[in-house]
């Protein structure tokens, strides 16, 4: 027996009923995480909000007026409800059930990047869009306080023990859906241009406004390369547990879930995915060689590299630029281009123009091209500038439109014409660092630090799962990527979830 005090009342209460009432909210926590797992990457649908810009004389995506998002806003709503429907529930665990919370490095480290965040909206110059994101992103502080909240809750939790083949069923929708996304739009079939999907995704459409013509699905994510990078992910999860979980049949399935996610990345022309996925099939090769029955793992990756090897040939033919920001970052000639012709090299005389006897010198400007990483270098120094000013708390996540330099010429040698607007940084860990300064960049590392070395010394000191090796290997496709790509909900919420979902069994397990 226990005692509760609330005020000057007593009451006692029964431990084991605690317990059993426990059981039964974490399980109730558990069925929230799934869904989020499940719903979230995929939900999308045309939405016209009024949006405030700070800049009076702004155009394009800084414009005052009503604004349409299609990919986030259904996104960022579908995670404020589960995030507040679980945090209600934890806390009434907390408070009402005698529940201890156990304070450690990674709690305080995902409670310090909360105050971080806070601390970045207080001393943001565009509170608004600090908190909330842009129109098309919604990737202010409110939605990465409510990845915090849902990683914190996930590591005190108790899950059952199916949790984990459950949790790797809610990838397989994201997977199969967006691959036919992927290649219809490959060759050449808008999904947008039927219309029965028109109408579903512009339900909330009010009349005044609609999707331009021509317009093309990606994919339930905001934009190529979040496609490519995100899909390495799955890519690599998938092929881990074709390689080492399971019967025949089941390997089978996920074998061609693995296959599924290599298509989508190839279909997305973004290199960022490709790489990544180069890099995690080498450590899974490295874990393949190193634990037992390696003839059969060997086995099924050499499948796996014949069937995308064979992919890569396939849609190379329907569209040249798939080898480009596939094979071609390693193999600069593409065999399937044709040349035709060779273009001449023009020479023509250098001219000046001339008024009377002076010569009229216009200024020089600098040669138009893309810096490295199709101009991601060129916004990684202007960015790293920013924050030099202002390191401890950052400017607010999502504010980058407004105190990027846009009018600096030298984006001509950077990002090859100088009217492009500058709104994100194309590096998730950078955009932590700007958005929330140094606090929020630090306990961002210490709790992904804590979750990468600790997983891998689980994995090294104990037979784990194949589905913890699988989501272990996503997190570091996860992380990889990030170097590339910037953060959107539908991308981040599941490694960050299924990761802390992952430690907290893991954890558990080794304890037992």
């Amino acid at each position: 027996m226990s005692k509760y005090n609330a005020g000057r009342i007593t009451v006692t209460r029964d431990e084991k009923e605690d317990k059993v009432s426990i059981e039964r909210i974490d399980r109730l926590i558990f069925w929230l995480f799934l869904a989020a797992l499940t719903l979230i990457p995929l939900v999308i649908g045309a939405k016209a909000n009024l949006f405030v810009s700070p800049s009076i004389s702004g155009t394009g995506i800084t414009s005052t007026g009503y604004q349409l998002d299609f990919f986030t806003y259904f996104k960022f709503v579908s995670l404020l409800i589960i995030t507040l429907l679980s945090l209600g529930i934890f806390l009434y665990k907390v408070l009402f059930l005698n529940y201890k919370i156990k304070w450690d490095v990674l709690s305080f480290s995902i409670i310090a990047f909360i105050v971080s965040l806070t601390l970045s909206v207080i001393f943001a110059e565009y509170k608004s869009i600090a908190l909330w994101g842009l129109y098309n992103r919604y990737d202010g502080a409110i939605t990465f306080i409510s990845y915090a909240v849902l990683m914190f809750i996930a590591i005190h939790i108790t899950y059952p023990k199916n949790a984990l083949s459950k949790l790797v069923y809610t990838l397989y929708p994201f997977v199969w859906i967006n691959v036919i996304i992927a290649l219809m739009n490959l060759y050449g079939v808008n999904i947008l241009q039927n219309a029965n999907f028109h109408d579903i995704f512009t339900l909330f459409l009010i009349d005044e406004m609609a999707i331009n013509e021509g317009s093309v699905l990606t994919g339930t994510l905001n934009q190529w390369n979040y496609m490519s990078g995100y899909s390495a992910v799955m890519a690599i999860i998938f092929l881990t547990l074709a390689i080492f979980k399971g019967s025949i049949k089941s390997r089978v399935v996920n074998l061609m879930t693995a296959v599924a996610s290599f298509l989508t990345i190839l279909a997305s022309t973004s290199t960022s995915g490709f790489i990544t996925l180069v890099i995690m099939t080498v450590l899974l090769m490295i874990l393949a060689i190193v634990k037992k029955n390696k003839k059969k793992a060997i086995v099924w990756l050499g499948i796996f590299i014949i069937l995308a090897s064979s992919s890569t040939g396939l849609l190379s033919k329907q569209n040249p630029k798939v080898w480009d920001e596939s094979v071609g970052f390693f193999i600069k000639t593409n065999p399937f281009v044709k040349l035709d012709g060779a273009f001449l090299e023009l020479n023509f005389p250098n001219y000046k123009v001339e008024a009377a006897e002076s010569t009229l010198e216009l200024p020089t400007l600098a040669e138009r091209y893309y810096s490295a990483g199709s101009g991601r270098t060129y916004i990684w120094v202007k960015v790293l500038e920013l924050v030099k000013e202002k390191p401890i708390t950052g400017y607010g996540l999502d504010t980058l439109t407004y105190h990027f330099p846009q009018n600096d010429i030298n984006k001509r040698s950077g990002m090859f014409d100088e009217n492009i607007i500058i709104d994100k940084p194309h590096n998730f860990f950078i955009n932590i660092l700007y958005g929330s300064g140094l606090l929020g960049f630090l306990s961002l590392i210490c709790f992904v630090s804590i979750y990468s070395f600790k997983l891998f010394k689980y994995v090294i000191k104990d037979k784990q799962s194949p589905i913890i090796w699988a989501f272990i290997l996503g997190w570091g496709a996860f992380l990889i990527q990030g170097i590339f790509n910037d953060s959107v909900i539908g991308a981040t919420i599941v490694p960050f979830l299924s990761i802390s979902i992952i430690y907290a069994i893991s954890k558990r397990n080794i304890k037992e």
